[in-house]
C-alpha cells in the first residue's frame, strides 16, 4: 500500500491539531517516557510515530491487532480519527473506525511473492515480543551502515549493526524528512525512528497507562489503609494503657 500524498497531508494536519507537543526536537533515543514504574506514553511522540508508521511502514507491514478507533487513546477525537480512516482505502471502501489497520497484502502468499518468500512481520506486538523491544526497534532503524571491508553481503541484503547476523533483507526505510511533522519537530532519521518506536511500543501495550494508574491507586490505597491501621492501633493501646 502506498499512502497517498493527499491522505498523508490530511493525516499530518489532523495529528498537528491533536498534538500537544512543542515545536522542538524531542528525541530521546536512550529513554522513552513510557519506561519506568511511573512512566506514561508521550502522546505527541506516539502520534508522530503513527504518522511515520502510516507513511512509511504500512506499505509493507500490517498491524492486525489495532483498529482505527484505538487511535482515540492518543488524544485524538473520534471525528479526527474518522477523518484519518476515511482517507485509507480498503477493498470494501473507505476505512471506518471499527476496521482493523489495513493489511498491505490480501494474504500471506501475496506478501511472500512480493518479497522473495520473506513475509514482512506484523508490527502489532513487535516490541513486546523482544527483550528491550523499544530500544531494538530504534537501534534497528538507525543501524544501517556501509558493510565493513571484510563482510560480503548476500544478494538483496543490507548491512545493519543491530540486526542479528548484521545482514537484513529490508532496505533502510527511514531518511531525513521522510515525513513532515506539523508540530515543527525536526524529522531527522533518528527522530523518526524514536517516534515510530514509541508508537509500536504503544501498539504492543495500549493499556499500559491505565494499568499503571490502577496500580498507583492501589498502592496509595494500601498506604492509606496501613497508616489508618497504625493510627487505630495506637489509639486503642493508649486507651488500654
Amino acid at each position: 500500500m502506498k499512502f497517498g500524498i493527499s491522505a498523508a497531508a490530511l493525516l499530518a494536519a489532523t495529528l498537528a491539531f491533536g498534538s500537544t507537543a512543542h515545536a522542538e526536537d524531542t528525541l530521546s533515543p536512550l529513554h522513552w517516557q513510557s519506561q519506568g514504574t511511573f512512566g506514561s506514553y508521550d502522546k505527541a511522540a506516539v502520534q508522530r510515530g503513527f504518522l511515520v508508521y502510516q507513511t512509511v511502514c504500512a506499505s509493507c507491514h500490517s498491524a492486525n491487532a489495532l483498529h482505527y478507533r484505538d487511535l482515540t487513546a492518543l488524544g485524538l477525537t473520534t471525528t479526527q480519527v474518522a477523518s484519518i480512516a476515511s482517507g485509507i482505502k480498503l477493498p470494501t471502501g473507505p476505512a471506518t473506525l471499527n476496521d482493523s489497520f489495513k493489511n498491505p497484502y490480501p494474504d500471506p502468499q501475496a506478501a511472500a511473492a512480493a518479497f522473495d518468500g520473506a513475509i514482512p512481520p506484523d508490527l502489532s506486538n513487535i516490541v513486546s515480543s523482544r527483550p528491550k523491544g523499544t530500544e531494538y526497534i530504534y537501534n534497528l532503524l538507525t543501524g544501517y551502515q556501509p558493510p565493513p571491508a571484510d563482510v560480503t553481503l548476500m544478494a538483496k541484503h543490507y548491512y545493519n549493526a543491530a540486526y542479528p547476523g548484521n545482514q537484513i533483507a529490508m532496505p533502510a526505510p527511514l531518511k531525513d524528512d521522510a515525513v513532515s511533522y506539523a508540530d515543527g519537530t525536526k524529522a531527522s532519521t533518528a527522530q523518526e525512528a524514536s517516534d515510530v518506536a514509541a508508537f509500536l511500543t504503544w501498539a504492543s501495550d495500549p493499556n499500559l497507562d491505565a494499568r499503571k494508574q490502577i496500580g498507583l491507586r492501589a498502592v496509595l490505597f494500601l498506604i492509606f489503609m496501613t497508616l489508618l491501621a497504625i493510627a487505630t492501633k495506637r489509639k486503642i493501646w493508649r486507651k488500654a494503657a
